[in-house]
């Protein structure tokens, strides 16, 4: 007899660091997370075209650890990259470890000089 076995994907979050923040109207950031580790996701074509059908934009996906306290509209910031909106974030439970993947909507471009 076979034992079915869950079909397990390791992520390393090694292809960059990100800061975490909310920010209130006056422009204050409250940090956090500083220096997470995240890995880079495909933004698939239903992602981007759900997000059209709303008249919203998905400039990227990424994955961090399953960390508590990340709420939508979060500001993430990849130094290099560019500060984002945070618009969704989803538990995924068949990671090792246990990760969340985020949808983002791009606020502005670091010129890098």
């Amino acid at each position: 007899m076979l034992i079915k076995t869950d079909n397990i994907e390791f992520t390393s979050f090694s292809d960059g660091v990100c800061d975490i923040y909310a920010e209130d109207e006056e422009g204050n950031k409250t940090y956090k997370y500083q220096s997470l580790g995240f890995s880079d996701r495909a933004l698939g074509f239903n992602r981007v075209f759900a997000a059209r059908a709303v008249q919203d934009e998905v400039n990227a996906v990424i994955r961090i650890p399953k960390v508590p306290g990340i709420d939508t509209h979060d500001t993430l910031e990849i130094k290099g990259r560019g500060k984002y909106d945070i618009i969704l974030t989803q538990i995924k439970y068949d990671t090792n470890p246990l990760s969340i993947d985020l949808t983002l909507k791009q606020l502005e471009i670091h010129k890098v000089t």
